[in-house]
């Protein structure tokens, strides 16, 4: 299923649609910011024999940024990487549907423990304060990468729940691959 918003009410729908359109900005901006990033790179490296300083350390935040909102894009259109081979071999749509109800509820108490810890990390990088780890050079603070893992499991968590609410609501199809999919 590529678009949960439309088995919602519409304002739920809008709200699941503007996060995609900003998750879908962000990334956007995130990788023409790497890109340039890159060139730049290059140019002062090899154009003026100089070093861009310390860009690893922002680019290191932008990816964290990005391989988060990417793996929540991934969650709410189902195309996140798995190794489930039971969509192939069952064929009873009853079967598959439930099959795809309990992988569902196991993603979400997955993606709820990862939120869980995720929570924790920040809470001890918020008490360590005004001692916050740091990058090196641009002291960048640690909390800015975390957050971005405590937003991004958050989100699978949401659409994890979507997809859930979604297969309950649902009655099974006489395709189980579009069952799995839900």
């Amino acid at each position: 299923m590529t678009n949960l918003s439309q088995h919602f009410s519409p304002g739920m729908a809008r709200f699941i649609d503007r996060l995609i359109v900003i998750k879908s900005w962000m990334l956007v901006i995130g990788c023409l910011i790497m890109a340039g990033t890159f060139f730049f790179v290059v140019v002062f490296r090899y154009g003026f024999g100089a070093d861009l300083f310390a860009y690893e350390e922002w680019l290191l935040i932008i990816c964290f940024w990005l391989y988060f909102a990417g793996s929540a894009m991934g969650t709410h259109d189902g195309t996140h990487v798995n190794a489930d081979l039971l969509t192939y071999v069952i064929k009873d749509p009853h079967m598959a549907h439930l099959r795809s109800i309990i992988v569902g509820s196991i993603e979400l108490i997955v993606a709820l423990a990862l939120v869980y810890w995720s929570t924790l990390m920040l809470i001890d990088e918020i008490e360590s304060y005004p001692r916050w780890r740091t990058t090196i050079a641009l002291r960048i603070p640690f909390f800015v990468p975390r957050l971005a893992m405590l937003v991004g499991f958050g989100l699978m968590a949401f659409y994890s729940l979507l997809h859930l609410i979604v297969l309950f609501r649902c009655k099974p199809t006489l395709d189980s691959k579009s069952a799995s999919n839900s």
